[in-house]
């Protein structure tokens, strides 16, 4: 396990909508091994940098969009990376946004779709992500989130 169990990247699952109407944002990646692959956006944890700026800088760069409010999902996804040959720890977040256009960044995706929570389910490559969405949709849409997820 890395000192101080620091995270490698960190994992954004965007909502949009309350109730019936919360939708899941998207984007497809469209190069490197997980190239077509539907997933939240992502990024790495750079030297010195929080997760929380992380999640922050990612939204920007990813999606072009800033959060109107940003949250700890409460839940970690730690997989093995065979290119590397390590454990990587991945914390989930949840960001909402009001409003604001999405723009893709164009290197890392080439489609994004805003989807219901069973559409994801379907659309999402990866186990852990699939596995989070009932967690969200509990404490995220079903009802609002607790004040300590809260992001300040």
């Amino acid at each position: 396990m890395k000192g101080k169990s620091r995270p490698d990247a960190v994992a954004v699952v965007v909502l949009r909508g309350r109730a019936e109407g919360a939708r899941v944002l998207l984007v497809r990646r469209s190069s490197g091994a997980f190239a077509g692959a539907w997933t939240f956006v992502m990024g790495g944890v750079e030297e010195g940098e929080r997760a929380t700026e992380t999640v922050r800088r990612e939204l920007v760069e990813e999606i072009g969009v800033a959060a109107a409010s940003l949250f700890t999902a409460g839940a970690l996804d730690a997989f093995y990376d065979p290119v590397r040959d390590r454990i990587v720890h991945v914390p989930f977040f949840v960001a909402y946004l009001e409003r604001g256009e999405i723009k893709l960044e164009d290197d890392v995706h080439d489609a994004h779709r805003w989807v219901t929570f069973a559409e994801a389910a379907e659309l999402l490559e990866f186990d852990a992500q699939r596995r989070v969405l009932g967690d969200i949709h509990r404490n995220f849409v079903a009802r609002a989130p607790h004040e300590w997820r809260l992001i300040r």
